[in-house]
């Protein structure tokens, strides 16, 4: 099941057919981040309708439910994707002159499309851990929001709430690691492991050190040029047109219907404007330090 969070949503709702009246219980844990949620609700009319937790109007969530009757047996068993569309669905249907309802399958495999070529644009509260490799700078393999807590081998050394922490951090410019600042000792950044004739300097994340971050990962809203790039995908898909897949042959052979791609073309999206588009936000390798 998916349900579609837009910016005007106010409440998300899973609905289940069931055939007692009687009430019933939605009990769900979030994949992402471990959590553990329940609802109860009465049916009506044979539908038995969950509100789900207020946290998945601002996050993206990833949950295995179950609906348990009042005996307590499971009478429903499914996952519930609670996800973002990636471009404004309603202006979609209307651009394109969509009446069935169908814009929404469109977009939806529009996502699966962009996800495959990037890391894609979910926004979630969790705890991640990640090694210390002896520098001032913690790389994290994904974008960092905000930053609420951050562990030390199991020891608080920061909390956003505090007055006073053992160190001050920041996220950095292009919000892939975590720095630490100290305003009134300026120094020089140790961008790289340590080396001998440097074995007295102190680096801020020490190397082996576990550190596990309490933190907003992902995007808060899905970048401008990501939405544009869904609404080409979705007018291709919309209007069936190879104008752009046609841009990856290399060379056509009328005798033979032989056809010859360009290298890339299959494990790109087949728009050569989406794929420019979604070119800085494709995966990416981090190299660690040697």
């Amino acid at each position: 099941m998916e349900i579609l969070r837009h910016t005007d949503t106010t409440s998300l709702v899973a609905s289940f057919q069931v055939s007692s009246s009687a009430r019933h219980t939605l009990e769900y844990d979030d994949l992402l981040t471990g959590e553990s949620f329940s609802a109860s609700a009465t049916p009506l009319y044979g539908t038995v309708s969950f509100t789900l937790n207020s946290k998945y109007l601002t996050y993206t969530g990833n949950l295995v439910a179950s609906v348990k009757n009042v005996s307590g047996d499971v009478v429903a068993l499914t996952n519930i994707d609670v996800v973002r569309p990636y471009c404004n669905t309603d202006n979609i249907a209307s651009a394109l002159n969509i009446t069935d309802g169908s814009e929404l399958d469109y977009e939806r495999i529009t996502r699966y499309i962009i996800d495959s070529q990037t890391q894609g644009f979910s926004f979630v509260r969790k705890e991640k851990e990640v090694v210390g490799n002896g520098s001032d700078y913690l790389p994290v393999d994904e974008k960092i929001y905000k930053i609420y807590k951050v562990y030390q081998n199991g020891h608080l050394i920061f909390d956003s709430t505090s007055a006073v922490n053992e160190v001050s951090l920041l996220i950095s410019k292009d919000g892939t690691s975590i720095i630490s600042v100290d305003p009134e000792v300026p120094e020089n950044k140790i961008n790289y492991k340590q080396v001998w004739r440097e074995r007295y300097l102190d680096a801020d994340f020490n190397e082996g050190s576990e550190y596990v971050i309490d933190g907003d990962f992902g995007w808060k809203v899905i970048p401008q040029d990501v939405q544009e790039a869904s609404e080409l995908l979705i007018q291709d898909l919309k209007n069936n047109t190879l104008q752009y897949v046609n841009r990856y042959i290399e060379s056509f052979d009328n005798d033979d219907y032989k056809i010859k791609f360009a290298k890339g073309a299959i494990s790109n999206t087949g728009n050569v404007t989406v794929d420019k588009i979604l070119e800085k936000y494709r995966n990416r390798i981090r190299l660690g330090v040697l």
